[in-house]
């Protein structure tokens, strides 16, 4: 065999094959979209029944109301039931939803409040670090001072080190700019 040949047989395989995979993904959104049409259509009968009794409740209510109303004497409309029914949904979230937003409230005016205090911090806290760079390195002459006096109380570079804390170099590097040694 060729392998012009070979290249022919791969590549109609892989067409193949790619020609499979996109019939597979087709047919998996032609199930999805199945799905998704049976699903709306059963919404769809569900809201036409829940409509359907919606309208018969209402036509009771009303015979309801009008027959309570010819008994008392008082006539109340489905608009006057309705407006009473809102006043009470709204006493019942004055009562129960308003103290809880005035709590969320509350809430989120201490959550602001430190916030702007950790700014604040932050800013105060970069200012001091600007300065930091600003430091001048410290003297150094009281240190060459005590080395001078200890080098001319006859004490050696050794001793002036270890007594000190410092190393014989810097002892010796002190002494040569003074010029003792």
């Amino acid at each position: 065999m060729s392998i012009d040949l070979l290249i022919m047989i791969s590549l109609t395989l892989l067409i193949l094959a790619g020609l499979a995979w996109g019939w597979m993904t087709i047919q998996g959104l032609q199930n999805k979209l199945s799905n998704h049409t049976k699903s709306f259509d059963k919404l769809m009968q569900i809201n036409y029944q829940l409509n359907k009794e919606l309208s018969e409740l209402k036509k009771e209510l009303n015979s309801v109301v009008m027959t309570a109303g010819s008994r008392s004497g008082v006539a109340f409309s489905l608009e006057e039931i309705s407006r009473r029914i809102d006043a009470r949904i709204n006493e019942a979230l004055a009562s129960r939803v308003m103290p809880m937003l005035e709590s969320l409230r509350r809430l989120e005016s201490s959550v602001d409040d430190f916030t702007n205090e950790h700014e604040e911090r932050m800013l105060d806290l970069e200012e001091r670090t600007k300065s930091i760079g600003k430091i001048t390195p410290p003297s150094f002459s009281a240190e060459e001072d005590k080395i001078e006096s200890l080098f001319n109380a006859g004490k050696s570079a050794e001793e002036i080190a270890r007594d000190m804390h410092i190393t014989v170099g810097k002892v010796n590097m002190v002494l040569r700019l003074r010029k003792l040694i």
